[in-house]
């Protein structure tokens, strides 16, 4: 680092430029699928077409639909449209969230899937 006082040629400056950012969230992902491959429960979905999408969070929990982001286990978090829940016992009934994500970051509402497993409660 070259430190110049403001009376040199190369006087320091400080630029500040505003990004502009998302205010709303952004729609929630559609489609969402499961199915078991391998013992592993594989998760499928579509994005929403956006080009403020930076990816999808994934979470799973085993007592109720998640409600936001940050309830339950994270499985996920991409651009991609799948994923593998391979930590999960695919014998167990569980819900699983997706939910899209900006920059900002500003997280849609979730589409949410049931997945029964064996015991089928």
């Amino acid at each position: 680092v070259n430190w110049a006082d403001c009376y040199a040629e190369q006087a320091a400056t400080l630029n500040i430029n505003y990004i502009e950012r998302r205010n709303e969230p952004l729609p929630a992902p559609t489609n969402l699928q499961t199915q078991v491959e391998n013992g592993v429960v594989k998760l499928m979905w579509d994005n929403p077409d956006s080009g403020d999408l930076v990816g999808c969070f994934v979470v799973r929990n085993r007592f109720h639909p998640p409600r936001s982001p940050f309830d339950g286990v994270k499985l996920y978090g991409g651009p991609d449209m799948y994923t593998l829940d391979n930590f999960g016992n695919a014998d167990l009934s569980k819900y699983y969230g997706v939910f899209s994500y900006d920059h900002a970051p500003n997280y849609s509402e979730p589409v949410v899937i049931y997945y029964p497993g064996k015991d089928g409660k």
